[in-house]
Order: structure tokens, then C-alpha cells, then sequence
């Protein structure tokens, strides 16, 4: 289930500049705004969600924001600047019904940003999007880039781009796993699955927690592909998200 969402841009609240990361504090508003609708929900997609072998699958994607900006690189800072933009959110989840998102995103007001500048945005409508019928194949580009990654022997992380080797098996993968997670019991559909990148990936590096002792970078690539898989894997992936921490806005595709 995907939503279009529309925001206003009130640049007089506190400016127009906006840190070119901020999909963690974008993240963080969606986990707020669920808290403040529904304290039950919140805490099942936070705390239980969906989990498989210890590892939780939150099982929601969202876009960067859709927007026209001018990039200052002095500064790292996309200057906004139009008054509205859009961008997307999907959940994988059945208890995420049209009526529960739209309730509780309805008129909701938030900012993004650092101690540096911030923007201030609000909710000015949100809309339903048709789900697409792929027939067994889905060709399309990333919204928000995809993240792979392994771990060596010493435990350190090691990513690597959507046109590796190794990233077809990933992408399935991940895309099983959450299937086995979001229902219980492995996949058992057509197991056959074929991954290309139909363009050069560009790399993108993101960095969470900016300015923290927390603060981490996480390097993601943007790209157009083709994936062929079972429907209901492509379904998941269209909902939820390819590749890892989809929850932090990470590998929405269109």
C-alpha cells in the first residue's frame, strides 16, 4: 500500500536550506506520527514488528522529498525552492489501512534539519496510489537508493553497489526474508529470480545522525533496473522497499 503525500513549505518559519541528509529525521517524524495516532501500533512496529532470526523487518519504505532545490556545495545544503513538494510512503503491513495513514499524517506538521539551518514542512494532503500488475517482472529505477551490504569476519560492514556481483542474490534474499518475516513460514512460490542494472549505479552516501557521537555513513546506490521474480516478491519489494534499511528511506523504487 503506497501514499502520494503532499506537503507546504513555510521557508518564513525558519528558512529554506535543508542538509542534504535527513532522511533519519524524516524517518523519525513517520515513527512520531504513528506514536501520536495509534500507541498500540507504534509499539508493535517498533518494538515486535516483523522479526526473523533476530533481525527486525519494520516493513516500510518512504522517497527522499520531491522537490525543487538549487544545490550549494560551500555548505552541503539543497536551497529550497518552491513552496510545496511531495513524496511517498509505503507499507507493507495489512493493519496499514487507507483510513489509518490518512488519519494520522492528516494536517501533521514537521521540521528537518540540523543546528546549522532547518526547513519546516506540513501535511496538506495525502492520497491513495494505485498498485501496479508487473506479470511476473518489474522494471524501474530507484526513488531513494538502494543499500547492500555484508559483513567480513571481524564484523565490519561492508557495502557494495546494485550492479555487484553478489547484489542479485541480496536483493532475493532480502526479499524472502521479508516474506518469511511478514508471514510466518518461508517462501514457497517460483524460486527462479534474474537482477540487472539497466543503468551505470551512481553512489550515494548518506550520513545518519549527523553531528552525534552516533553519527554513521551508509553508502547506497542509485539506479534504474530490472527484476524478475515471483509477484508476490516483486509486491514486497514495491511496498517495503529492495535491499536494506528501508525504515531509514532507503530502496524505494518506482
Amino acid at each position: 500500500m503506497r501514499f502520494k503525500v503532499q506537503l507546504s513549505i513555510d521557508k518564513n518559519a525558519y528558512g529554506n536550506a535543508l542538509p542534504f541528509s535527513y532522511q533519519y529525521e524524516l524517518s523519525s517524524f513517520i515513527y512520531h506520527t504513528l506514536a501520536k495516532g495509534n500507541a498500540e501500533y507504534a509499539e508493535w512496529l517498533h518494538e515486535n514488528g516483523f522479526s526473523l532470526e533476530g533481525k527486525q523487518f519494520r516493513l516500510f519504505v518512504f522517497s527522499p522529498l520531491l522537490l525543487k532545490a538549487s544545490v550549494n556545495k560551500d555548505i552541503n545544503r539543497l536551497i529550497l525552492v518552491d513552496d510545496v513538494a511531495t513524496m511517498q510512503i509505503g507499507f507493507l503491513p495489512e493493519r496499514s489501512t487507507e483510513e489509518f495513514v490518512k488519519g494520522v499524517f492528516a494536517e501533521q506538521r514537521f521540521t528537518l534539519g540540523d543546528k546549522i539551518s532547518k526547513v519546516q514542512f506540513s501535511i496538506t494532503g495525502i492520497e491513495l496510489m494505485p498498485t501496479p500488475e508487473w506479470g511476473g517482472e518489474m522494471r524501474g529505477e530507484t526513488l531513494s537508493p538502494i543499500c547492500l551490504s555484508q559483513k567480513n569476519e571481524e564484523g565490519q560492514v561492508h557495502y557494495f553497489s546494485a550492479s555487484a556481483p553478489e547484489a542479485g542474490e541480496a536483493v532475493i534474499n532480502n526479499l524472502r526474508n521479508k516474506y518469511r518475516a511478514f508471514y510466518g513460514k518461508p517462501f514457497a512460490g517460483d524460486t527462479a529470480f534474474e537482477w540487472e542494472t539497466t543503468s551505470e549505479p551512481r553512489a550515494k552516501l548518506i550520513t545518519v545522525k549527523a553531528g552525534t557521537p552516533q553519527q554513521t555513513k551508509i553508502r547506497a546506490s542509485l539506479c534504474r533496473f530490472r527484476l524478475k521474480a515471483d509477484n508476490e516478491l516483486l509486491r514486497i519489494g514495491y511496498e517495503a522497499g529492495l535491499g536494506e534499511k528501508n525504515s531509514m528511506g532507503f530502496g524505494m523504487v518506482k
